[in-house]
C-alpha cells in the first residue's frame, strides 16, 4: 500500500498544500504510487500535473501554486497577482490569470485564464519559495492598465510605489519595452504614472481621490506625504499639503482618527501646526463618504483665498 513519504509531506507544507507529479516523485514516490494514493483519496487532482493534500483547503494562492507547479513557463498576473500583492481596487472574479509564452498552451483548466505574449522579462517576475511565480508590483501595476479605470489604475501605482518603494523610474523602466499601437493600455499606464502628484506615495484611495480632485479644480504645488518639523511635536507627516501656502490636507478616514487618542492627538498636532503659521484642514470619514464634493470645493475657496492674499491681483498682472 503506498504511502506519502516524508518528504512529500514536507512539500504540501512548504507549498499552500500542493505538489506537482515531478516534485513527488522526487520526493521518494513512483508515479505508479501516486495513482494509487489518488485512487485511495490520499491526494486529490487540481490540475493536469499538480495534486493537493485533501487536509488542506485550496484557497487562491495554492491554486497559483498548482498551476505554476504544474506549468513552469506560466507566471501568474493581472488581477490575480495584484490580488497576491494585496492591491486595493481590483476586481474579483474567481479566474487565476496567468502569461505564458507564445504557442503554449498552459490552460489548463476552466478557472485559469490565459495570455499568450512574449513581452515580458525575466526581471519582471518573482520566484517565491512556494511555488508561486508572478509578475514584480510594478509589472503587475502595468498589466492593470488593461483591466482597472484610470483613477482605479492611478491608485494601485500609488499602492505599489509605497509598499515596493518604487519610483517614476521603475515604472517607465517596466513598460517602455512594450510600448506599440497594439498596446494602448501602455500608454494609459504611463499616463496616470505622469499624473501622480509630486511627494511620496498615497497611502489609501481616498488621498489618491482627494488629491486628485483638488487638482483637478485649480489647486497647484499640491503635494503627497509633506513632512515638517512641528515644536515640541517632532516631525510631522501630512496627508496632502500646498507647502507654499501652508496649508495642509488630513484624509482622516481610518477609524483611529475617531477614536478619543486619536482625536487628542490630531489636536495637539494641528496646534503646533498652528503655532509656525500652517493651516490644517481635516476631512472626517463622514465628509468623505457623504458630501465629497462640497468638501472638494470648500478647500479649494480656501486655496484660492490664501493664493490671493500671498499674489495680490496688481503682483498677478505684473507676472
Amino acid at each position: 500500500m503506498a504511502h506519502l513519504t516524508s518528504a512529500a509531506h514536507h512539500l504540501f507544507a512548504a507549498q499552500h498544500g500542493v505538489a506537482s507529479v515531478d516534485q513527488l516523485v522526487e520526493a521518494g514516490l513512483t508515479r505508479r504510487q501516486i495513482k494509487h494514493l489518488q485512487a485511495n483519496g490520499s491526494i486529490v487532482g487540481v490540475v493536469r500535473g499538480a495534486y493537493r493534500s485533501p487536509s488542506v483547503d485550496l484557497d487562491e494562492f495554492g491554486r497559483c501554486a498548482a498551476v505554476c507547479l504544474a506549468r513552469p513557463d506560466v507566471v501568474i498576473a493581472g488581477p490575480t497577482a495584484g490580488r497576491l500583492w494585496h492591491f486595493r481596487r481590483l476586481p474579483r472574479d474567481g479566474r487565476i490569470h496567468v502569461l505564458g509564452p507564445p504557442a503554449s498552451n498552459p490552460s489548463i483548466a476552466p478557472w485559469v485564464a490565459t495570455y499568450r505574449t512574449a513581452a515580458i522579462h525575466e526581471r519582471d517576475v518573482v520566484k517565491r519559495l512556494d511555488g508561486v511565480r508572478l509578475t514584480t508590483r510594478a509589472r503587475t501595476a502595468f498589466d492593470l492598465a488593461r483591466w482597472l479605470r484610470p483613477d482605479d489604475l492611478l491608485s494601485v501605482i500609488e499602492q505599489a510605489a509605497r509598499d515596493g518603494n518604487l519610483t517614476d523610474a521603475d515604472f517607465h523602466d517596466v513598460a517602455l519595452d512594450w510600448l506599440s499601437p497594439q498596446r494602448k493600455w501602455a500608454t494609459t499606464f504611463l499616463h496616470q504614472v505622469a499624473r501622480r502628484l509630486e511627494g511620496g506615495a498615497a497611502e489609501s484611495h481616498p488621498e489618491v481621490r482627494f488629491g486628485e480632485a483638488l487638482e483637478r479644480n485649480g489647486v497647484r504645488g499640491l503635494v503627497r506625504q509633506h513632512w515638517i518639523h512641528l515644536p515640541g511635536h517632532g516631525n510631522a507627516r501630512f496627508d496632502l499639503a500646498v507647502p507654499r501656502l501652508q496649508l495642509a490636507i488630513e484624509i482622516d478616514v481610518h477609524p483611529t482618527h475617531e477614536e478619543r487618542a486619536g482625536t487628542i492627538s490630531d489636536r495637539r498636532r494641528d496646534h503646533a501646526a498652528m503655532s509656525i503659521g500652517w493651516r490644517v484642514i481635516r476631512v472626517s470619514r463622514s465628509e468623505y463618504e457623504e458630501s465629497f464634493d462640497l468638501s472638494v470645493s470648500a478647500i479649494v475657496a480656501l486655496y484660492r483665498q490664501l493664493d490671493r492674499l500671498q499674489h495680490p491681483a496688481a503682483e498677478r498682472v505684473a507676472r
